[in-house]
């Protein structure tokens, strides 16, 4: 997999991220229900809805920072010890930003 092929994989996965985030943005800002027991079990359903939204806003932080290494050319290099990263990793993990020894 090159570089290219990489940009455009994590552009495509942005933009699925900032599509759900948005939604869960969307959900979690609906009127609470005036049934007692509706609202617990929306309250729960918010909760893992938040916890998701979480999960994706730092995967959307990470993604942004792989762009932006891709653009400084210096994606693919470990921050700590600045060797490359095997791509089999960046395959895995294409945001990676340390290799398998240093992470």
């Amino acid at each position: 997999m090159n570089v290219n092929e990489i940009k455009t994989m994590l552009e495509e996965r942005l933009g699925e991220l900032t599509d759900r985030s948005k939604e869960i943005d969307d959900e979690l800002s609906e009127t609470p229900d005036d049934d007692w027991s509706e609202n617990a079990v929306n309250t729960e359903n918010d909760e893992v809805l938040e916890a998701i939204g979480g999960l994706a806003q730092d995967e959307i932080r990470k993604i942004k920072t792989a762009l932006s290494r891709i653009e400084a050319g210096t994606y693919g290099i470990c921050l700590t010890c600045q060797e490359p990263i095997a791509p089999e990793r960046l395959k895995a993990l294409p945001y990676a930003t340390k290799c398998i020894n240093c992470a």
